[in-house]
């Protein structure tokens, strides 16, 4: 599905291609949560990082992207990379070198001690933010600069999602893009990669609940979500706006 010309939602999944520069874009993989998880004393199943591996394997062959940006939290833990996050991410890493692909990291808030493997693999890390034409590409956890000439900023971080309701009142909750402005720049906030971030409902949130400095300076009812559904397809749902008055009128029905 093309969002604006030249930058598309392949494959029904949470990831961004854009055409002209051959990049595909991905976000919030969180390698290392299950680890986090269970040291918290939470079971958890083994490790999602061999699906996130298939799912950006089939991302680059269904794109003939050329190179791929990583926006943000690549792993989970704050300080010192787990174990798990050790082998996961260098595993990633040499997988995307065998495959001749040129990797940039744009650094997010979980990002921290991992220059000297990136540089094992001379892959380009960007601190605040990356400037690809018009397009500027930050995680979002940040405050960042932007330039006259972008059109069109892309981020991340919020892991946004919107909640429905059924009849009985039922929740459903779906990963989503928010596609929006602030002031006259187009601004895309993509959904998380991992399969194990579930996503925050934007539709039940407060402005002042969210995650981004950026978002909160938005009017972010009037955003509209892109839900994105693997084998199912790709959904544009009403206005944050509009979604939150049906759900308050369901309620309302329910009372």
């Amino acid at each position: 599905m093309r969002i604006f010309q030249g930058i598309e939602i392949p494959d029904s999944l949470p990831a961004l291609f854009l055409r002209r520069h051959k990049a595909l874009v991905i976000a919030d993989l969180h390698i290392g949560y299950e680890a986090a998880l269970r040291e918290k004393g939470i079971h958890m199943p083994d490790s999602s990082y061999p699906l996130i591996k298939r799912t950006i394997d089939c991302l680059l062959k269904s794109t003939g992207a050329t190179q791929i940006i990583i926006l943000g939290d690549l792993k989970h833990e704050f300080g010192k990379p787990s174990a798990q996050e050790w082998v996961e991410v260098m595993d990633l890493l040499e997988f995307l070198s065998v495959s001749k692909k040129e990797v940039h990291v744009v650094r997010g808030n979980h990002d921290n001690l991992i220059n000297r493997i990136l540089r094992r693999y001379e892959v380009t890390l960007h601190e605040r933010s990356m400037l690809m034409g018009t397009i500027l590409l930050a995680h979002g956890d940040k405050v960042f600069s932007v330039p006259e000439r972008v059109r069109t900023i892309i981020t991340a971080h919020e892991h946004p999602a919107v909640i429905s309701r059924d009849k009985s009142g039922s929740r459903y909750k779906f990963k989503c893009f928010l596609i929006g402005k602030i002031g006259k720049k187009r601004l895309i906030v993509m959904p998380a990669l991992s399969p194990l971030s579930s996503g925050v409902g934007i539709n039940e949130a407060e402005r002042g609940a969210l995650l981004s400095p950026l978002l909160r300076e938005t009017d972010i009812d009037s955003f509209v979500p892109i839900v994105v559904e693997e084998d199912v397809g790709i959904f544009k749902f009403p206005s944050i706006g509009a979604m939150r008055q049906l759900n308050s009128q369901a309620e309302s029905l329910l009372r």
